[in-house]
């Protein structure tokens, strides 16, 4: 446990110092908290995250990952798109497992035109057997979000946030189905 904690923590040290830009989000429900860090690794849109949620009784999950993030359309566009991978480290507390999975994905961002403060995201990530590894089967994390901006670089959002995981001998688990308000703040 101490390694994966060491681990953890190196690749924030490594994500911080070549950092270019970055973001802090912190989201709260009321049985579940999640901070993610993300930066901005390269010019060409490199996208690096970590991630740490906490469901009381329910589940740890960590995660780091590596995005490719760019407008969808022309440049200023109001859509932000982002499509990569992420590993994510499972601690279950409901059944007697753990393990990880490689998830691909794609998150977006939307910034209505005409009234810049409102925005709408969502992601969706999910892994198959086949890049799961020691006890999990199957992985899927999905949210959305609105979003609104209070200053040029905070904004505030209410949110709902789904993970689902199969672990061997279990059935598909749901680890988290929460309705959360979150912070992200942008340097």
């Amino acid at each position: 446990m101490w390694l994966r904690r060491a681990g953890f923590f190196l690749m924030v040290a490594c994500l911080v110092s070549t950092a270019r830009a970055a973001n802090l989000d912190i989201d709260l429900a009321s049985n579940a908290a999640s901070i993610t860090y993300t930066a901005n690794l390269t010019d060409t849109g490199l996208e690096g995250s970590l991630c740490y949620l906490h469901h009381t009784n329910v589940v740890d999950v960590a995660s780091g990952g590596l995005d490719l993030v760019g407008n969808a359309s022309p440049v200023g566009s109001p859509l932000i798109f982002g499509v990569g991978g992420k590993l994510f480290v499972i601690d279950p507390k409901l059944v007697h497992a753990n393990g990880a999975a490689v998830g691909l994905g794609a998150h977006f961002r939307y910034t209505w035109p005409d009234y810049n403060r409102f925005a709408i995201g969502g992601e969706l990530y999910f892994a198959p057997s086949i890049v799961t590894f020691q006890d999990t089967q199957r992985y899927l994390q999905a949210g959305m979000r609105a979003e609104y901006e209070v200053l040029r670089n905070a904004d505030v959002y209410i949110g709902y946030r789904y993970v689902t995981a199969a672990f061997k001998g279990t059935s598909t688990v749901t680890l988290d189905s929460s309705i959360v308000v979150g912070l992200s703040l942008n340097f």
